[in-house]
């Protein structure tokens, strides 16, 4: 992978003037997934964001959580005051958010849908998103990049034990 390639995440981040460190890592054959990737990256799982996308009839959510923690659809959909939710099919992602599996980003998405953010979020400074490539992670302010999206901060996630 090229170092200098800017992904549609980076290239929105430039244009809105926000700065970030990109972090590269190679999974190779390994299975994807956010922890495998923050281990990679020697990053806290805490830190490491996964974003999800969700539905709601053909309302789309943008649901980004820490790489150790599991959404919770039920108390999801409760938080965002809609009967239920689900998973966008993995077949679907690009057609409907523009990635693919492993490639999601809050950033670079086609259209603006309703972003939240894990309520763990606010304890932290800086967090890890995908860069919208498999093998790039972008390290960005929380404060900046929840302003930049408009996003929520939600309790979302199962609780754990």
């Amino acid at each position: 992978m090229k170092k200098n390639y800017k992904t549609n995440a980076m290239r929105e981040l430039d244009s809105a003037k926000i700065s970030y460190e990109t972090l590269y890592y190679d999974l190779g054959d390994t299975a994807f997934s956010a922890e495998a990737v923050s281990e990679k990256l020697a990053i806290d799982p805490f830190e490491c964001y996964k974003t999800l996308a969700l539905k709601h009839d053909h309302d789309l959510y943008i649901v980004v959580i820490s790489a150790n923690q599991a959404i919770d659809l039920k108390k999801a959909a409760k938080a965002l005051k809609v009967k239920d939710l689900k998973m966008v099919a993995v077949k679907d992602l690009v057609k409907e958010v523009g990635y693919e599996r492993g490639s999601v980003s809050p950033l670079g998405i086609h259209k603006k849908h309703r972003t939240v953010f894990a309520s763990e979020a606010d304890k932290l400074d800086k967090l890890v998103v995908s860069g919208g490539m498999k093998g790039i992670s972008l390290r960005i302010g929380r404060e900046e990049l929840l302003n930049y999206l408009k996003a929520d901060m939600l309790d979302v996630c199962e609780e754990k034990e």
